[in-house]
């Protein structure tokens, strides 16, 4: 539960009941796709049988489901060049740009019957008292779809959260002084990437980063992109220079405060509920630690 986290402020009070949210969600329930279709997406059940909104003391859990079918590049440039080399021998002429978008198209719409199925389902974290959105993907433009599919759906204002401190500028802080910020600790595994145009890269992962050597790469302008960190001896995560949280593991200190349940529902209810009361409390001070949250304005 919860690899990757996107997060987003939501900048207006939260009025929505459970109930009024899958309604609105329901406009745009997931359907597969059609014969002429490149791709399709909307909501799913979080759980099966739960609804469209799963709640748990104003923590609320969302799914979107993104269904598209993948064509080669390579084999749609053939076909295109193909009908573009029919068109030259019956026509006597070459097909011009707008023609070749059309012929292309058209080669689309030949393959999609033979074109690779893929499909994958985004979690969407929704703690409507403390305004966050968090969405659990790690790429940044499949969250400003869901974003996008989110906002269509509640109307609700929502931005992508900002810190005041640069997240790059501050990790590379951390690591030549050699000092976390209060309730985290730096851990074993670093991603650094230079700021000229070679960008060169350099990964260090299971060695101590309080070495002169990591200090040097900074020195010569190398920036952290990925930082392995520890919260509060609870959360295990990377973070990154865009303000991602990744790779997110909850520690046996976070594991044992989940009651034992027998029955399934009751048994995730009680995860759902430990696991985001943490997150609730990494995200401020996370925050706190990147000198605060960006106003926005101006």
């Amino acid at each position: 539960m919860f690899s990757n986290l996107h997060l987003y402020r939501i900048t207006e009070p939260w009025t929505l009941s459970p109930t009024e949210l899958a309604k609105k969600l329901e406009k745009k329930l997931f359907k597969p796709y059609t014969d002429k279709m490149i791709n399709s997406s909307g909501w799913v059940e979080p759980r099966p049988g739960a609804g469209l909104v799963y709640s748990n003391q104003r923590q609320l859990l969302l799914n979107v489901c993104f269904e598209e079918r993948k064509v080669p590049e390579p084999v749609l440039q053939r076909l295109t060049i193909s009908k573009a080399a029919k068109v030259e021998r019956d026509k006597g002429y070459k097909p011009s740009r707008a023609q070749l978008k059309e012929l292309k198209m058209e080669a689309l719409l030949e393959l999609l019957p033979r074109a690779f199925e893929h499909q994958v389902t985004i979690p969407v974290w929704l703690n409507t008292a403390a305004g966050l959105i968090g969405i659990d993907t790690g790429t940044p433009a499949k969250a400003d779809d869901v974003m996008t599919i989110l906002q269509e759906a509640i109307n609700t204002p929502a931005s992508l959260i900002r810190t005041s401190m640069d997240p790059g500028s501050a990790m590379a802080s951390w690591l030549m002084n050699n000092e976390a910020p209060d309730e985290f600790t730096v851990d074993r595994e670093v991603y650094l990437q230079g700021l000229d145009i070679e960008k060169s890269k350099v990964h260090y992962a299971q060695l101590s980063l309080e070495r002169d050597e990591v200090r040097q790469h900074i020195i010569e302008g190398r920036r952290p992109t990925k930082l392995a960190m520890t919260w509060d001896e609870r959360i295990a995560f990377f973070l990154t220079d865009k303000f991602q949280v990744k790779k997110i593991s909850f520690l046996d200190s976070v594991k044992a405060e989940i009651p034992d349940e027998e029955d399934d529902e009751a048994a995730y209810a009680a995860m759902f509920q430990v696991y985001t009361e943490q997150l609730t409390k990494l995200v401020p001070s996370l925050l706190e630690a990147l000198g605060g949250e960006e106003s926005g304005e101006g």
